[in-house]
């Protein structure tokens, strides 16, 4: 009887209203946390895409496309844009071919862990065929302005995410790049768009109209019947992208693969979303997903105030783990749980209760765990714990994270499915996950990419530890300041033991530890680097060089050789500097001998050279060369690995030598000798260079073939680490 198309159109209809109810609830409720003018913003984006006009963010010269289906100017928007716009005459609703289908916000948006500063993820629905590359290009490149005005005038971080309706209702989500998922999770990312979509503007996905548990074959029928105008419904008004019935656990390991990248940015919405993946691969999925869960909820009559769709994501990991997983993970799960959401309970609360609803949600949440006031309090100041317990909490969530992507991978393999990520996006991803785990000797870990928010320290000692005063020793890098000596020191605060001074400061500015208000105390004797030169050496590197996200890197520099991205160099040639470094000019060198003479003479004075280099695939490495002709043995190793296309030396290189800061000597000559030796073409640079019989760096080495970055790999390699 449902199935006839006289009850159906009757469904439809219903389903049209409640969905058209709930996801209003769903926009007032993304305004509620964000900052006045912030809401101002959010609600003037779909205008300002709507239109293409001169004076307004996003406004393009040319054959710009814009327009959004069924777009409505209400007194909302007029309202935001007399705010955002008092100058500003808007156009009218002039007619437009309208270009974009739906306009859509997923991910967090509207749930109980959006704070007041997320970001805003657009997903803009388009057919990408009903323009030309150019005009694709225009658009792309007004959805780029609107992006930079939400952050230059209001500090909104506004992304814009272009997806064709086609492809998207084939399950293509484009190639894996910094944000796109490519064929890594296909189904996966649609479910989570119908489960966490909240319309702004345009059509409305038609899968949320279709009743419950409706396969693919019945989702084409009932489609049909709307396009063939046999319901009570306009066909216009909506957008195919295809039905969720279930997912094949052939998606499931790319998703894992995928989840591990998201790690390094986000460690605690990565865990509970790892979670969900297991709980897939090892449940009943059938008309059982979250986005299933949500419908049901929405057509069932739930209230909408009690409907999150992370709460809800939350709910079905914490079952799983209490069945599967030891306390000790699900300790994990719940502390990332309270990190990530956007409101902060305190202990009093929890015992006295809040008339705020948000915190009264969550404080039924965490009774139920029985969890103490001073355990929640402890938790909430997790920006104010010690750097080491940030880092032993992220190791934690990570060996949950690749024991799950274990218990997936090796699940897939014994189902004998075909996983249905791409061999090239495999590659990909396996190479940025070599690019954080993979062992290389000079090699500066990354270690503080798991851990959440701020890692600076303020107070942090740089040590010379001898046991015999004729040993070279090691360095020590300390939290806080201590004269003690190292026995006495307690094991919690070293961060970090090095052979070389040169390697620790790379590794505190790599990882974030110094800033500028940082207090710094040298315990060493007899060495070029001062506590003058230190603090000027930290400031100079920490805001030169900084850590690259491993989930950004473009793959067109992950499918060539490692490239010298940027290069920082230590220049020491001793204390004090030497009188026949610092006198003397180039503009002195008349002939190509003297010229020799000249640079012989400064360059034989150096006593160590330290090159600091970032790759373009995402690794530090920090190598010192010491004793004669150190810098030109250096160089020679760095040759094949400097871009063979034209840099911007401002952006590429810098240098450091110890003891200039006070004396103010001018070492332009150095400059431009490293520059030109670096980037000569082979037969121009220096002779004493060429003489050096320089050698391939190992990271310049071609790329491996996929299977020699095999994701199962990298994670060996990094529990033995």
């Amino acid at each position: 009887m449902a199935d006839k198309p006289e009850n159906i159109a009757e469904i439809l209809f219903n389903n049209r209203q409640i969905f058209l109810k709930y996801n209003q609830n769903n926009l007032n409720r993304i305004q509620q946390p964000l900052f006045h003018m912030d809401r101002n913003v959010f609600t003037i984006i779909p205008r300002l895409l709507h239109i293409n006009q001169e004076g307004l963010p996003g406004y393009v010269k040319g054959d710009t496309p814009c327009g959004i289906h069924h777009f409505q100017l209400s007194q909302r928007i007029q309202l935001a844009a007399e705010t955002l716009f008092p100058d500003t005459v808007f156009r009218g609703n002039e007619e437009v071919d309208p270009f974009i289908h739906t306009v859509l916000i997923m991910g967090s948006c509207g749930s109980i862990a959006q704070s007041r500063k997320s970001d805003l993820d657009y997903t803009l629905l388009v057919n990408k065929h009903s323009v030309s590359p150019e005009r694709l290009g225009l658009f792309k490149q007004k959805l780029n302005l609107i992006e930079k005005w939400a952050w230059d005038e209001f500090n909104l971080e506004v992304h814009f995410f272009i997806n064709d309706i086609q492809e998207v209702k084939n399950n293509i989500f484009g190639e894996s790049d910094t944000e796109s998922t490519g064929s890594a999770q296909a189904k996966l990312l649609k479910e989570e768009m119908y489960r966490t979509a909240v319309i702004t503007a345009g059509k409305l996905p038609f899968w949320w109209v279709v009743p419950l548990k409706t396969d693919d074959d019945k989702y084409e029928n009932y489609l049909s019947l709307l396009t063939s105008r046999q319901t009570l419904l306009d066909p216009n008004e909506f957008v195919d992208i295809g039905n969720v019935d279930d997912i094949s656990q052939g998606e499931f390991f790319g998703g894992s693969i995928w989840a591990l990248i998201k790690s390094f940015k986000a460690p605690f919405k990565t865990l509970l979303k790892m979670g969900l993946l297991e709980e897939y691969m090892f449940g009943n999925t059938r008309f059982n997903l979250l986005c299933h869960e949500i419908k049901k909820k929405v057509f069932g009559g739930t209230l909408y105030d009690d409907i999150d769709t992370y709460i809800a994501m939350y709910e079905r990991v914490e079952r799983f783990f209490k069945e599967h997983k030891d306390e000790n993970a699900l300790d994990a799960l719940k502390t990332s749980f309270v990190l990530k959401v956007g409101t902060k309970v305190t202990g009093e609360e929890l015992v006295k209760g809040s008339p705020d609803p948000r915190k009264r949600t969550l404080i039924n949440m965490y009774n139920s765990w029985d969890w103490e006031p001073e355990k929640l309090e402890s938790v909430n100041s997790y920006f104010n714990w010690q750097m080491l317990d940030k880092v032993a909490l992220g190791n934690r969530i990570n060996k949950i994270l690749m024991a799950s992507y274990k218990n997936i991978s090796e699940a897939n393999r014994a189902s004998g499915e075909e996983s249905l990520i791409s061999e090239r996006d495999t590659h990909l991803l396996g190479r940025k996950l070599f690019s954080f785990y993979r062992p290389s000797q000079n090699k500066v870990e990354n270690l503080f990419a798991l851990v959440d928010g701020e890692t600076g320290e303020k107070e942090l000692t740089f040590m010379l530890h001898r046991v015999n005063p004729k040993d070279k020793g090691e360095w020590y890098l300390i939290r806080g300041k201590t004269l003690a000596f190292l026995e006495h020191i307690p094991k919690e605060q070293i961060l970090k033991k090095a052979s070389s001074l040169q390697f620790l400061v790379a590794f505190a500015c790599f990882n974030s530890l110094f800033r500028k208000d940082t207090v710094l105390l040298l315990r060493a004797e007899q060495q070029s680097i001062k506590d003058h030169d230190l603090k000027f050496l930290l400031e100079d590197l920490s805001s030169f060089m900084s850590q690259v996200s491993v989930a950004s890197i473009p793959n067109e520099d992950l499918l060539s050789h490692a490239r010298l991205r940027q290069l920082f160099m230590i220049v020491d040639f001793g204390h004090p500097i030497p009188r026949e470094v610092i006198i003397g000019g180039l503009q002195d060198c008349k002939t190509a001998k003297e010229y020799a003479d000249f640079m012989n003479k400064k360059l034989e004075r150096i006593s160590s050279t330290t090159a600091i280099y970032l790759t373009s695939w995402g690794e530090l490495f920090c190598k010192t060369y010491v004793g004669a002709n150190s810098m030109n043995r250096c160089l020679a190793e760095l040759r094949p690995m400097t871009p063979n296309w034209e840099i911007d030396e401002d952006e590429f290189f810098k240098f450091f030598v110890p003891g200039s800061r006070k004396e103010k000597i001018d070492f332009s000559w150095l400059s431009r000798y490293i520059i030109k030796t670096l980037t000569f073409k082979k037969g121009k640079a220096a002779r004493r260079v060429e003489s050096a019989d320089p050698k391939p760096h190992p990271t310049a080495q071609k790329p491996s073939e996929p299977d020699a970055l095999d994701v199962e790999e990298a994670r060996s390699r990094s529990s033995s680490a």
